[in-house]
């Protein structure tokens, strides 16, 4: 060999030493794929169960809050300083998987009518709504107290009446029952997240 292959060997030999080989990349290239990819998976993962758990307290809160505000009403009808005669609520003759209402009577500025703003409350459940009219005046609009109540709360695609009471037509007591179901499907699961809440209100007076 020549003295300039033996010289260009050795630097060959010794850049070999040095530096990496191109097996010695791919495998390299390989091993930081499979890091990146796990941590990516484990990224996504944690996303998904953050947004499940907030989806869970969104649908707690909504529940809640929504039982909250009809109970506070139920408390207060049948309130009738002045004897005016008038009943504490009024039932929904024909309640269905999908539809229900009450309606609350309370003379709270106690002048002998349910007239007045917050005195005559109806409280109706319409598909996935849960809304209220606080007025005897048919023309104000409904406000909108909660719009994912499925009162589904097996899943099962049979919804539960919302306000049940414990008779009829001279009920002492009425029970609100609310499901709250989550807009979009669990992330994890699937499945949609519900929650369920109730409460049973005593009346101040029979019908």
């Amino acid at each position: 060999m020549s003295p300039v292959g033996a010289l260009s060997a050795r630097r060959r030999s010794a850049a070999e030493e040095d530096g990496f080989s191109l097996l010695e990349i791919l495998v390299s290239l390989a091993i930081f794929a499979m890091a990146m990819g796990g941590l990516a998976g484990l990224l996504v993962q944690n996303s998904q169960i953050n947004r499940a758990s907030q989806m869970r307290a969104e649908v707690q809160s909504t529940a809640r809050n929504c039982l909250s505000m009809i109970v506070q009403v139920l408390r207060t009808s049948g309130w009738d300083p002045r004897n005016a005669g008038f009943p504490p609520v009024v039932l929904d003759p024909s309640p269905t998987g999908t539809t229900n209402y009450i309606e609350t009577l309370a003379d709270l500025n106690e002048d002998g009518d349910t007239d007045d703003s917050g005195e005559d409350v109806l409280i109706r459940w319409v598909g996935t709504r849960v809304e209220w009219r606080t007025t005897s005046d048919t023309t104000q609009p409904f406000v909108i107290l909660a719009d994912t109540i499925s009162n589904d709360s097996d899943g099962d695609g049979v919804a539960e009446t919302m306000f049940v009471p414990d008779a009829t037509p001279n009920p002492t007591r009425v029970t609100v029952r609310i499901t709250a179901q989550s807009p979009a499907p669990d992330p994890r699961s699937g499945q949609y997240i519900r929650y369920t809440v109730s409460s049973e209100v005593v009346l101040r007076k029979t019908l």
